[in-house]
């Protein structure tokens, strides 16, 4: 790996006295990030990036340059996003967006950055992060009341979402519309339980009652309403103890004040489960005549589960080996027999591994793309054999070892205590001939007999 693959830009061959010089003790590399002081962003809202706080030594007029969102990090941007994917070196100011989707529990987020400057001889790199400072807003559309959402029980129910619950301070701005949306599919929340309708149960005619004097069931009039409800099969609860009619809510957009009407309710459906829940509310204020959306606010209404504990900290799994055994040059995936965690509250797909050490020699890497590395990635990407160790580029007698630490991180970000995995590389036995990558040190097109 080139020691400037992490940091300055990255423009190979190097001259071998400049590698030399730029190892030295005290000096820094070469970097085309004349300013990086993030940006701040008030939760559940949006904010654009700004010359101010990001901006390149880069000339406009003489080279063309860009920036890229690293995506495969699952580190990084764990609360917001950052768009669009790819941008100009020297963007404009309403063009470079932070989306912050509503989550009151971190307060910092990150974007991994990759610039790229393109002469009319090389292509140069520089990987970045940029910071995103979260901040508590100081006035909200969405707001919340102190009459607290709240499960007793397991399988429990909770009251009605309603005006008692929360309010939208809008003042019924003219010619604004106000609309809200649930996407328990794309926000992943509930986690532990489900946002379900209570439908009561048809009441049975009378005898001496005419069928038109039978009253209109409430799904009926639910299809006269303009929102969008996809509704599951009726639930089943263990040992029959739920309400009877309950009807799972998918995807809904409904005006502001329907959406306090309808009579939603949280009902858990997951244990064991932390003693706290959320419900993703994404709020827009549309003008009524261009439909612009003029304002859109996020929020992540709590749910309190009585009998919960509090999340627990993920675990490094028993059946793990945390011993990988890799043959020189060879890249070698990382499976889940080498490298495992536990954690009874979230599912294993969604944990993520955090490297807080990397290897002395080689790198950890995605497959999505092997020549580069990654500083994170998850369980799912791991048990889909995405995950793998790149050897280092040299040639040994004797079997070399080396340390990776790393972090597991739940759902709700906490984070488990540092699990090391031992690197073993065995020396290659053979007479034949390999290709050595030149990296200036030596005539370009060496061939050595390792």
């Amino acid at each position: 790996m080139s020691p400037l693959s992490w940091g300055g830009p990255r423009a190979l061959p190097l001259p071998l006295p400049l590698l030399l010089l730029l190892l030295m003790p005290g000096w820094a590399a070469p970097t085309f990030i004349s300013v990086n002081r993030g940006v701040r962003v008030m939760k559940g809202h949006s904010a654009y990036l700004l010359g101010d706080d990001l901006k390149f030594a880069i000339p406009k007029e003489k080279d063309a340059c860009k920036v890229e969102v690293v995506m495969n990090e699952p580190m990084t941007q764990r609360v917001g996003k950052l768009t669009p994917q790819v941008f100009d070196c020297h963007f404009l100011p309403n063009e470079v967006q932070y989306i912050h989707n509503g989550c009151p529990i971190l307060d910092e987020d990150t974007v991994k950055l990759r610039l790229y400057r393109f002469t009319q001889t090389d292509t140069f790199t520089e990987t970045f992060i940029l910071r995103v400072y979260l901040l508590e807003p100081d006035c909200n559309i969405i707001r919340m009341s102190n009459n607290v959402l709240e499960v007793s029980e397991f399988y429990g129910l909770s009251r009605a979402i309603d005006k008692n619950v929360l309010r939208f301070d809008y003042e019924g701005a003219a010619g604004l519309e106000c609309t809200v949306r649930l996407d328990p599919a794309g926000s992943r929340l509930p986690a532990h339980g489900q946002v379900v309708l209570l439908e009561p149960r048809p009441e049975k005619p009378r005898g001496d009652q005419p069928h038109s004097f039978f009253p209109e069931s409430r799904t009926d009039c639910l299809h006269s309403v303009l929102y969008i409800l996809e509704l599951g099969t009726e639930l089943k609860c263990p040992g029959g103890s739920c309400s009877l009619g309950l009807k799972k809510i998918g995807h809904v957009r409904v005006s502001c004040e329907e959406f306090l009407r309808m009579g939603l309710r949280y009902q858990h459906t997951n244990p064991p489960s932390p003693n706290i829940d959320y419900i993703s509310i994404q709020l827009d204020l549309t003008d009524g005549r261009s439909k612009i959306v003029y304002k859109s606010e996020s929020a992540w209404l709590p749910v309190y589960i009585r009998a919960g504990i509090p999340n627990q900290i993920p675990r490094a799994a028993f059946m793990a080996m945390f011993i990988l055994e890799v043959d020189q040059f060879i890249l070698t995936s990382l499976t889940t027999s080498v490298l495992d965690c536990e954690e009874d509250e979230t599912p294993k797909p969604l944990l993520v591994f955090n490297i807080t050490k990397a290897p002395r020699q080689g790198y950890v890497t995605h497959l999505w793309d092997h020549t580069r590395p990654v500083s994170s990635f998850t369980w799912k990407d791991l048990s889909d054999m995405q995950i793998a160790y790149q050897p280092p580029n040299s040639s040994h007698s004797v079997r070399r070892h080396y340390e990776v630490e790393v972090e597991a991180y739940d759902f709700f970000f906490e984070r488990s205590a540092p699990i090391t995995v031992h690197i073993s590389i065995r020396a290659a036995d053979t007479n034949a001939p390999r290709v050595s990558w030149n990296t200036g040190n030596k005539p370009k097109g060496h061939l050595s007999t390792e």
